[in-house]
């Protein structure tokens, strides 16, 4: 499972790097005359379609940021149970659901991912 974690972490951390290189944090649309990003600054193409700058509005590097962070914790939260479990010569029963849950989560989480060349089928839930 660590390799999992550790595979989950360097993606999130990419994820990441590239919301922060993105051109501006946040992003919207009109539904009607394309993609607008920044204050001041505003882009619109013909080349996309509506639904295509809706859909890139909606996932702007700051929600990206946003759901990095959230899955950082997720990470976090299963690593903290997984020790208390190894900590513990009789694991309560509790411990032991609260990780399952945990690491089918991580492995649902890792599913997105599933096109990078480090993925392993053997971590499909």
């Amino acid at each position: 499972m660590d390799d999992l974690v550790q595979f989950l972490r360097d993606r999130l951390d990419e994820d990441e790097q590239a919301a922060r290189a993105a051109h501006a944090p946040n992003w919207s649309t009109d539904g009607r005359t394309g993609l607008h990003y920044g204050v001041e600054d505003g882009w619109m193409t013909d080349a996309l379609t509506t639904a295509d700058a809706d859909h890139i509005a909606r996932h702007d590097p700051a929600r990206v940021l946003r759901e990095v962070e959230a899955k950082r914790r997720l990470l976090t939260d299963y690593e903290e149970n997984a020790a208390d479990l190894d900590a513990q010569h009789a694991p309560d029963m509790d411990y032991v659901g609260r990780a399952d849950g945990l690491e089918t989560a991580l492995q649902h989480l890792a599913t997105a991912y599933a096109d990078h060349p480090d993925y392993r089928d053997a971590w499909r839930p």
